[in-house]
């Protein structure tokens, strides 16, 4: 595999030097976060692709915690106890306040402090005698 970026700290030389077959931006305004507290950055495109198939096929759910959208598959919830529970993984995004946006990037920073501000709405769950980390969605 021949080489596509080349950093060499000369503005002039440096940067794109071969072909280019794919390309997705990490920029951090949508998150994937797991119930195990793991996340991965995304795209706008893969969080739409994601919102779009679940609103197509009329699974999508959402709830607001704090300054926080959380989107989800609603087929993943489980009942316990009046209350529904996901075990799996979400879509986060930041509300924007200022209305230049609707979402706010994110840094890796920010993205802590969200699962720190999402902490009050994990409970365990005991399954079939196993304990799985789970965001209460009401």
């Amino acid at each position: 595999m021949s080489e596509v970026i080349s950093i060499n700290l000369d503005p002039l030389k440096d940067g794109i030097i071969g072909t280019v077959e794919r390309a997705e931006s990490t920029a951090g305004k949508y998150v994937i976060i797991g119930t195990n507290y793991e996340h991965r950055v995304i795209s706008e495109a893969v969080f739409e692709t994601y919102t779009d198939e679940m609103a197509k096929k009329d699974i999508l759910g959402c709830i607001i915690v704090a300054d926080y959208m959380l989107f989800y598959d609603t087929t993943k919830l489980i009942k316990v106890d009046g209350e529904n529970y996901l075990i799996g993984s979400f879509l986060l995004v930041k509300i924007s306040q200022t209305g230049n946006s609707a979402y706010v990037w994110l840094s890796e920073d920010d993205i802590e402090e969200a699962k720190e501000d999402l902490y009050g709405y994990f409970a365990e769950l005991i399954i079939n005698g196993e304990r799985y980390d789970a965001l209460c969605v009401g």
